[in-house]
């Protein structure tokens, strides 16, 4: 919501804000920057097997917004969801519910369509998030012991 221009603007101030409050040292920002290319390498990878499409999709098949998610989320996993360490199975079953979840959500409220039929599109989202949540929430882990 509110488009490409504002949601690059939200996350530059949350980075920011980030950076200067929560990040303790630089290997922080390498565990963001491979998370956002994974993530959008995935989302790349739905766009080409038809699981979504994007009417707005300016990089590579997918919007700025969603590179700005990504962005977004890859914070989260080495603080507030870091407590999932402990309960990777649990993280395979959030992932595998939550993260299709998440693409139908916005595929109300933005410019996405899921394919048809819509069962194949989010049990293809559910067997990748449920593998890429917790391998995200590990490496996590094992780079802030």
């Amino acid at each position: 919501m509110g488009g490409n221009a504002f949601a690059m603007l939200y996350t530059l101030i949350v980075l920011v804000i980030h950076n200067r409050f929560i990040i303790s040292d630089s290997v922080e920002w390498k565990f963001i920057s491979v998370v956002v290319l994974i993530g959008c390498l995935w989302d790349m990878l739905m766009v080409s097997a038809g699981a979504i499409r994007y009417e707005d999709a300016t990089v590579l098949g997918i919007p700025v917004w969603l590179v700005c998610l990504w962005l977004l989320f890859a914070t989260t996993l080495m603080h507030s969801l870091y407590w999932m360490r402990r309960y990777l199975p649990l993280a395979v079953m959030f992932g595998a519910l939550f993260g299709p979840a998440s693409y139908w959500l916005g595929s109300q409220i933005a410019e996405a369509e899921l394919s048809q039929p819509l069962m194949e599109s989010m049990l293809t989202m559910a067997v990748g998030w449920g593998l890429l949540f917790p391998c995200g929430i590990y490496w996590a882990g094992k780079l802030k012991q």
